[in-house]
Order: C-alpha cells, then structure tokens, then sequence
C-alpha cells in the first residue's frame, strides 16, 4: 500500500524528450524543496525580463513613429497649402542654415531655411522651394531628399526596433532546459534546476555597479541632443538616440553582472545570470587560465609598450582543448575561499592547474 501511495506522489518532470529518454524522476521526498523553489523564480524571472524587453523596444519605436507621422502630415500640408517657387542656393555655412534667393531679376529676394539635412542641396543650384502664404519669411526646401528622406529613415528604425521587440519575444520560449545540454553554448531558455553544491560564486558588487557610473555618459548625450539647440535636428536626434542605446546596453550590463552566478560540482559547471545559462562537463576543459587582456602600441624593435594603468583586464578564462572559451569568470568573484575551491576541484577533476597568460592587443 506504502509502495503505491509514493508512486502516485511522484512527479515526472516533462522537460524534453532528451530528459524522458533518460528516464530522470524526481519524487516529492527526494529533490529539495528549495531547488524546485529557485527553479520557479528563474522561470519568472526571465519572463519579466523577456516582457520589459518586449515593452522598451515598442516604446522606443514609438517615438520615431509618431516623429515620421507628425514629419509626413506636415511634409503634405506643405505640398497642399504653400506657395510652389524655384531658389538658387546662395550660402549654406551651417547644417540647418541654408540661404536662398527667390524671384527674378530685378525682384530678386533672399530667405534663409532650415532644412533637416543637406543632402540633394548643392551652391548655385536650383531646389524647389515652398512659401508660406500667411508668412512670406517661412520657407521649406523641397525635393525628394530634403522632403521624404528623414521620415522614411524614421519608419525603418522604428520597423527595426518592432523586430528586435518580435525577436526578444522568442528569447527563452524553446521549453526548459535539459540537464544533457552541457555543450559550452550559451542558452536563452531558464537553466535546469540548480546543482546540488555549496560551490557558488558570485561577482563583487563594485561589477554591477560600475555600468551604472558608465551610463551617466549616455544620460549626458541624451541631455545635450534634447538642450543643444545650436546643432540640426538631425544630428541631435542621432546623439540622443545613441545616448539612450549605451544607457539601455549598460543597464543590462549591471543586470548581467548582478544576476551571474558560477557553480560547480563533480560533474562540470554552470554559470546563470538574467539572460541565460551555460554548463559545461569537466571532460571538456582543456585548459583554465589566468588571462590579462592589455591594450597597448607595437613599434618596430621596442616591441610592444607597457600598459597604462587601468587599461588592463584580468579574467579567469576555461577553454577547450582547441582554445575555444567555454566559460569566462571575474577574477575577482566572491567569496574568495569558494573561488579557490571551485579551482580545486577543477584541478582534481582535471589535472589542470590555472596558468597566467598575458595578451597584447592593438589599441586603436
């Protein structure tokens, strides 16, 4: 009776065919319930991340639509309601500062227009020009580049933007994890359960928090393309745009760095973060080492210069046996003493002990 009783308590764990080909079973009194509690946190935890994704690229892409919408409707009222005319063009000494003159000799008149770019306009060339009627000093450049060239370059960044929300939508929805996909690849979808180990090492806060000193750069550019009102519309719109980017990809950097995780037990490693997981088997490693990435200048019979202080990297680096990386670490992760187990028991599992490797690389 006791054998039929724990035979219905028992939970098959539908993961993919790969976990029921190898026939995993877990019961109820046999996997810890904090396990399958962290489990369940991963999985909502990457749904959230996959919907704020979802949700900052429409945002985002909101914002060139409604600029392309409001440029279009106005580019038509133009076409429908102003004075068609013909200018020369007779200075053009800033990005949105282009000085035309009108009418026929004797009548001749010059007026200044601010167009979004200069492409298409060349001195002493004539361009289409459209006139106000109710203000004769407001004047629009016309053409096919100066009318519909900024509106469409708004329309295929928004539709790029729509396909990145599309493609973020996808992220992590392959189904969960098998714990047989331990290639070194690096997985979208929420890991399997956690290891069974006390091995776990974490990245020291000063990690996470340094992408976030870093995307002040960003709120600055964001600031100046939304305040600068010297420069054209165009160049201010393309600086606050690559100021919200590098927020938006520091911002992820903090998340990533924050959420990593790197654990290890006799059978190989995984390292988890917001974005995805890896694992690899201890049979794969083929070498564990010490690397120090420093950025410098070759010349000719000096050789390569030493290093400015704070130019250097250092990370702990296992790679396969045909030097391929299978999982990058912090040299710094904490705690220490867990650090130097995990190195330990690489070593055990291994044979392979951490060496120093420095690399030079070309500072451009």
């Amino acid at each position: 009776m006791n054998l039929r009783v724990k035979r219905k308590k028992a939970v098959w764990l539908q993961m993919n065919t790969d976990e029921r080909r190898s026939g995993i079973l877990l019961s109820i009194y046999g996997a810890p319930r904090t396990e399958m509690c962290e489990t369940g946190i991963l999985v909502a935890m990457y749904k959230d991340i996959r919907v704020v994704m979802v949700l900052l690229s429409l945002a985002l892409a909101a914002i060139p639509a409604w600029v392309a919408g409001s440029a279009v409707l106005r580019n038509f009222s133009v076409l429908k309601s102003w004075k068609r005319a013909e200018g020369v063009v007779m200075r053009m000494p800033a990005a949105d500062y282009v000085e035309l003159e009108i009418g026929v000799e004797p009548d001749t008149r010059r007026v200044v227009a601010s167009p979004d770019h200069q492409l298409g306009l060349s001195l002493f060339h004539k361009v289409p020009v459209f006139l106000d009627p109710s203000d004769p000093g407001r004047v629009r450049v016309g053409g096919l580049l100066q009318l519909w060239l900024w509106p469409t370059a708004l329309v295929l960044a928004a539709v790029v933007l729509v396909a990145g929300g599309a493609g973020a939508s996808r992220l992590g929805l392959a189904g969960a994890a098998s714990v047989s996909d331990q290639t070194g690849r690096w997985m979208f979808s929420p890991p399997p359960p956690p290891l069974s180990t006390d091995i776990r090492v974490y990245r020291p806060g000063s990690e996470w928090r340094a992408p976030l000193v870093w995307s002040l750069l960003g709120a600055a550019a964001l600031a100046c393309g939304l305040f600068v009102t010297s420069g054209g519309r165009i160049p201010r719109m393309c600086l606050g745009a690559i100021g919200v980017v590098f927020m938006l990809l520091m911002w992820a950097l903090s998340v990533d760095h924050k959420t990593t995780e790197i654990s290890a037990d006799h059978d190989g490693m995984r390292k988890t973060s917001a974005f995805g997981w890896c694992q690899i088997r201890w049979e794969q490693v083929g070498s564990v080492e010490r690397q120090e990435l420093a950025l410098t200048n070759w010349r000719p019979r000096l050789g390569w210069d030493l290093p400015f202080p704070g130019r250097t990297t250092t990370s702990v680096v296992f790679a396969d046996r045909s030097g391929r990386t299978l999982i990058l670490m912090s040299d710094h992760m904490q705690p220490g003493n867990t650090m130097l187990r995990l190195l330990d028991l690489c070593a055990e599992r291994t044979g392979l002990r951490m060496e120093f490797r420095r690399i030079y690389t070309r500072n451009m």
